[in-house]
């Protein structure tokens, strides 16, 4: 091998020092605790598992089986009995909950539960009177509270978008399981326009990609509201 040859090899970056994706440590240092989603948090907490499937794997598998709310309503003996836990993962699982709970106080207001598109409605039928399209998003945990309502944008006399990023980082910042969008139609019209259904399908493949679910998509007006999901469009 030639002199240069031999320097361009050094040059050349080892498939050794590819650069790995961030986990969810790195990820709460360079953006803080906001932006973790509950596979991370609760991924943190564990610790390195023994279990096959790793702390990524055992969080992921505990989140579905029991949400958030319920993974903090097992107590001692609930979390002995999650298989891949050793008995200490089990029970600093169980304190984080409880810290958690005395942070935040029993008496805690619950949080109101939307768990219909008529209680969706009822918390955004005040964009029926907008002259304006208003895109709104309602953020909720796993037991359908709410976590926050969001007004996304603001658009013309007919039209209001935004893209997914926009809509997603609330829900990211809130922790939220899932979330409905409601938009109004300044005209009163109640049908959604084909734009309205494109719209609601690529927020829900970009939802996925994040696994929060978009449960709903309203057409709000002043006679009422449009549910895509009742009408078989989400």
């Amino acid at each position: 091998m030639s002199e240069h040859d031999e320097l361009g090899a050094l040059d050349r970056p080892s498939p050794l020092e590819l650069p790995r994706c961030p986990g969810p440590r790195e990820k709460l240092f360079a953006r803080g605790a906001e932006v973790l989603s509950h596979d991370d948090l609760l991924s943190l907490v564990l610790g390195p598992s023994s279990a096959r499937e790793g702390a990524a794997g055992v969080a992921g598998r505990l989140l579905r089986r029991h949400g958030l709310r319920g993974l903090a309503d097992l107590g001692p003996e609930g979390w002995r009995a999650q298989s891949g836990l050793s008995p200490a993962s089990a029970a600093r699982m169980c304190a984080v909950f409880e810290l958690g709970r005395r942070a935040w106080g029993a008496d805690a207001e619950p949080r109101p539960r939307v768990a219909s598109p008529r209680q969706a409605w009822e918390r955004v039928r005040w964009i029926a009177a907008a002259r304006k399209e208003h895109l709104v998003g309602l953020y909720l945990d796993a037991q359908n509270g709410l976590l926050a309502t969001e007004t996304l944008s603001i658009g013309s006399l007919n039209t209001t978008r935004t893209q997914p990023r926009e809509v997603l980082f609330p829900a990211l910042a809130h922790l939220a399981l899932g979330f409905l969008l409601a938009h109004n139609h300044p005209s009163g019209c109640l049908e959604p326009s084909p734009e309205d259904v494109d719209f609601t399908q690529g927020m829900r493949r970009a939802g996925e990609v994040m696994g929060i679910e978009l449960y709903d998509h309203l057409i709000v007006g002043r006679q009422g509201y449009t549910s895509l999901r009742e009408r078989g469009l989400l």
